[in-house]
Formats: structure tokens, C-alpha cells, sequence
């Protein structure tokens, strides 16, 4: 196989807003290294009938789809169209959902051949290369009618060895900017905001992420290497705006440092966005995260409840988080505080030490998708099996995820939000979008929305 085609689905889009497919272009700087012809084309931007074009003009060996849960029948879609063009291309899903639900994906679905668990750079290669399947770790393929699940791969233990992503394959001026304001003259509401990772995985264990369970850790570039990329997308792409898409960037407190001296010997001028535990930072990390050009940094707070905190396993506490947003604030760096309204054991008084919490901290920003989402892959989805609220036939529906709800309505949901919304008058775009969600789910028992 040499022609290889690698799509980020259509219609998943988050708000309106898409970045650049970094899993794929990581993907794509691999296969390029050692010779493939290789496209990457993304359903974000294009929608699906450029996906169509896409494959009917490359006329791909492999299309290789990149698939998040909520996004799953749109890539799903995709590789319905590329077998209906040419039933002999070989097609490969790989991404979270797929390492979770791989079993149900292979036994329900046969226009997918094969699906990569986990870290996908040196399995889509050896599939792109021809190698027997049976040989491949970190895949799952068919054998008959039987569904076969190779050994785990072994992750990269030096995430430098990897091919930088090949930024070349997009355009990057075709995608939307994301922030407001000016910064170190960067006009953020102008400049394509671009995403890089310094890491892969998180350290923690929350019962409502599956990060850990499917990164298995967590790993960090060297300074060098991440400034070299750094480096040339301002140099020969001309980007000044960058986003860390880290878990948590800076759980390597050293090497974090070490990669601000970087950008700052560099003179690298951008500015930049990151997220990252309140447990991994201090005053002298982030004095210089902002001198790097960092000015905006994201918490995951989740709530202002201890005891939340310790049932969905976050390993932090309340004053540290409140620590780090007070250093923040007083150093001239924005913050957004991350926070999930509806954990289960949400209660009045849980939700009045959340507003307390804001109300004494001051974030900037507050972010919420809207309510507790189950997710494969996660405790909380165990948990609900458990109980018997959901099942593994949910992701056969087109439901994008499920909203818990055991213990409240939707419509009780979105009061709790409202409550919030007090605090900062960003809050009412979540809770119109709880309410619409409210109208949607109505009369669907295979959620166990009471």
C-alpha cells in the first residue's frame, strides 16, 4: 500500500470550533518518513461531501479515521463511504472510542477491517507496510468470524523519536481563531490558534476520564524538541498562537521549565494557552510559563465539594486549587476554571461550596460541557453498568454520550447551572444548551434518564 488517506470525520466540530487533527498529522509525519503517499483531509472544515471528493479523487489504498465517542457515527460514516468506493481499500479506526469499544466496533460494523488500541504511529505503519496482522501488537482485526485482539503495543519511550506532525498536510489559515484580546501584539481573536503536545497521559485517576486508562501513564517531550517544533511553525508557518493540548502539561515541573528557557532563548514570540493540574504548579512555574508567553492557563476543578473531589477520585484538594488560581491572578495570568455541575452526589450544599469556591477565587473563565458525561472506557461508565443505568448497546444508538442523571432531571440539571450562572454571565450559553439538551432526550428510557 502506498496511497494513504487520513480523515478527521465531519459534523464533529465542538461548538463550531475544530483544531487541526494532531493524532492524524502525528500519523501522517510517520508514514511520510518512510515513503507512503499520504493526504490528510479534515471533515471539520470540508464537510462531507469533501470527505467524498477526498477519496474519489486520491483513490486511497487506506483510509485510516481518526474517532472520539460522540463523533463515532460520523466516522463510522467515513468508512462506510470508503468501502462503498472501493470495497478492497483497507480501512482502520483508531483513537479513544475505538480502543475502548473495539470488540463492539469490529462485530457490528464489517466495513471496518481494522481498529489500533492506543498509540497509533507504529501500527498504522506496519498495516500501511502490509505486515501480517497476526504480527502487529496494539491491533484488533477479524479472523473469520472471529474477532481477534493482538497483544498490547508498547508506547514509545521516547516521544522524540517521533516524526513531528506534518504540519504541511493543512492549511492552517483556514482554521477559526479562539481567544479575544491582545497579547504580546498577538491579536487573539485573529490568529489561528494551533495545538502541539509537550506530553501524552495524565498522572490522575478520575472516575469520569478514560486518559489514564488508555495512555497508561504519562510521558513528556524533551525541551528541545518540543522548542524545535515550536520553532518552525512560527519560523515557516508563520503561527503565533498555540494551545498545549496536554492532560497536564506540566507535571514535570523541571521540564517544564526547561522548555519556557527554551522558548525564551529563542525569542520565540507567541503566546499561548495550556492546561494542567492545580497540584503541578507554583508562583516560580508559572512566572515563567507567562514570560514564555503563556496567558491562559486551564484547572480541572471540577467542583467546590472535598468530598466530590475524593468520591470521582480527583487526588487534590480544594485549598490547593485555590492556591494556584490566587498565584494566577496575582502574576496577571487568566484563568479557567474547569468545573462538572451534576456529579453524582451533587446536592445543594455541594453546589454552594462551588459557587463559594468561585466567588473566592475569581477565575476569568468557567468551563463546562454541560452536566456529567458517562463515557466508555471511565469508572463512572462501570459504575453506571453496574446499576444497571446504561449498557454497551448505548453506543450502538446515536446518542453522541450520555448526560447522569439518577438523581436529578435534566430540567433540575439545568437549575443547578442556572445557580452558576450568577457567577459569571457566561454560564448562560451552558445552561440554553442544557435546556435544548432537556427537550431532546425526552422519552428515551435506554438512557435511564428518570
Amino acid at each position: 500500500m502506498k496511497r494513504v488517506l487520513l480523515v478527521n470525520p465531519f459534523g464533529t466540530e465542538q461548538g463550531g470550533f475544530s483544531n487541526p487533527p494532531l493524532g492524524l498529522l502525528y500519523i501522517a509525519g510517520t508514514l511520510l518518513k518512510h515513503g507512503f503517499d499520504v493526504r490528510v483531509v479534515d471533515g471539520c472544515l470540508v464537510g462531507e461531501e469533501g470527505v467524498e471528493t477526498a477519496l474519489a479523487e486520491f483513490r486511497p489504498e487506506l483510509v485510516g479515521i481518526t474517532c472520539l465517542t460522540p463523533g463515532r457515527k460520523k466516522a463510522l460514516r467515513v468508512a462506510q463511504m470508503a468501502k462503498e468506493l472501493d470495497r478492497n481499500i483497507v480501512v482502520v479506526m483508531g483513537g479513544a472510542h475505538p480502543t475502548i469499544m473495539h470488540k463492539q466496533i469490529m462485530e457490528h460494523y464489517p466495513f471496518v477491517d481494522f481498529v489500533v488500541l492506543g498509540e497509533g504511529e507504529d501500527t498504522c505503519l506496519e498495516i500501511a507496510q502490509g505486515k501480517d496482522p497476526a504480527l502487529i501488537n496494539g491491533l484488533v482485526y477479524r479472523d473469520g468470524e472471529k474477532v481477534v485482539k493482538n497483544p498490547p503495543r508498547k508506547y514509545a519511550e521516547n516521544l522524540d523519536d517521533l516524526p513531528f506532525p506534518a504540519w504541511h498536510l493543512v492549511d492552517l489559515k483556514k482554521y477559526p481563531a479562539c481567544g479575544e484580546g491582545m497579547f504580546r501584539g498577538i491579536d487573539l481573536a485573529r490568529e489561528t490558534r494551533v495545538s502541539v503536545v509537550f506530553s501524552r497521559g495524565c498522572p490522575g485517576h478520575c472516575d469520569f476520564c478514560s486518559t489514564w486508562w488508555i495512555w497508561k501513564g504519562w510521558r513528556h517531550r524533551s525541551a528541545r524538541n518540543m522548542a524545535d517544533e515550536l520553532e518552525w511553525l512560527w519560523r515557516d508557518l508563520g503561527v503565533r498562537h498555540f494551545c498545549f493540548a496536554d492532560d497536564a502539561m506540566t507535571v514535570d515541573r523541571q521540564a517544564t521549565l526547561e522548555l519556557c528557557d527554551e522558548i525564551i532563548a529563542r525569542k520565540l514570540d507567541i503566546a499561548f494557552f495550556a492546561t494542567t493540574r492545580t497540584d503541578c504548579v507554583d508562583e516560580e512555574l508559572l512566572l515563567k510559563m507567562k514570560e514564555a508567553g503563556c496567558y491562559n492557563i486551564s484547572f480541572g476543578i471540577e467542583t467546590g465539594s472535598a468530598r466530590l473531589l475524593k468520591q470521582m477520585g480527583k487526588e487534590n484538594d480544594i485549598a490547593r486549587s485555590e492556591e494556584a488560581i490566587t498565584i494566577c491572578k496575582r502574576i496577571g495570568l487568566r484563568v479557567t476554571a474547569l468545573l462538572i455541575i451534576g456529579n453524582v452526589g451533587e446536592t445543594e450544599e455541594t453546589l454552594r461550596e462551588t459557587v463559594a469556591f468561585l466567588k473566592r477565587t475569581q477565575p476569568d473563565e468557567i468551563g463546562c460541557v454541560g452536566g456529567l458525561w458517562v463515557l466508555p472506557g471511565t469508572k463512572l461508565y462501570q459504575q453506571c453498568r453496574r446499576r444497571g443505568i446504561i449498557d454497551d448497546d448505548f453506543w450502538l444508538t446515536d446518542e453522541p454520550y450520555m448526560i447522569y442523571t439518577q438523581e436529578y432531571s435534566l430540567d433540575e440539571l439545568a437549575r443547578m447551572q442556572q445557580r452558576v450562572t450568577n457567577y459569571r454571565p457566561i454560564w448562560k450559553k451552558v445552561v440554553s444548551r442544557i435546556r435544548k439538551l432537556s427537550a431532546s432526550h425526552k422519552n428515551r428510557p435506554h438512557q435511564g434518564h428518570n
